[in-house]
């Protein structure tokens, strides 16, 4: 968590610089908007604007909320399956490679495939 925010909210904490309420369930860690009541905790009442100041006593401050849980639900499936398949190699290193390998003649390249040691008549 980052260390200029505090541990908890007070309930009508606003942001700095917009006037934004904070204690709200959109920057929960438990608001998860594929539920009827949007919220993972078992015990919390839903609220009637989810985007204003609210009592919840479960609330916890999410240091991702910004993010967006669909983003962050993505990046962790990719990072699973990047350490189960491997990383891909990145694209630049790829075109790095393309720069220097020099390029080879396609008509010699094909008569290496069939064993034929004739130059191309000019």
């Amino acid at each position: 968590m980052r260390k200029d925010l505090p541990r908890t909210f007070p309930r009508l904490e606003q942001c700095k610089q917009c006037g934004t309420d904070l204690h709200v369930c959109r920057l929960c860690r438990h608001y998860a908007p594929r539920y009827i009541s949007q919220c993972d905790h078992e015990l919390a009442e839903p609220p009637r604007d989810r985007e204003l100041a609210n009592f919840c006593q479960y609330f916890k401050p999410d240091p991702d909320a910004f993010i967006g849980r669909e983003q962050r639900e993505a990046a962790e499936a990719r990072s699973r399956l990047d350490d189960l398949f491997g990383r891909p190699e990145p694209k630049e290193e790829e075109a790095d490679e393309a720069q220097t390998k020099p390029k080879e003649d396609p008509f010699a390249a094909l008569n290496s495939l069939f064993g034929e040691n004739t130059k191309k008549d000019a």
